[in-house]
């Protein structure tokens, strides 16, 4: 089975803002963790790295919110 469409990773031609964006975690190095919505990794890490720059803190850890586990 080949895989459709496109994960957070991949680099798309038509990156466009009507393209749902991704859910991701950070995690940084005093505890916290906060969501963030981006459209790719890159982003999602640059964004990270602005957070914990602006809370004095280093980031520890980005990681992409599995979609298909849903808390009840």
């Amino acid at each position: 089975m080949q895989h459709q469409g496109h994960g957070p990773n991949e680099k798309r031609s038509d990156d466009s803002l009507s393209k749902s964006p991704y859910a991701f975690i950070v995690t940084l190095t005093n505890g916290e963790e906060m969501n963030l919505l981006a459209r790719n990794s890159m982003d999602a890490a640059y964004s990270a790295l602005e957070l914990s720059e602006d809370r004095n803190t280093k980031l520890l850890n980005v990681r992409l919110v599995d979609e298909w586990f849903q808390e009840t």
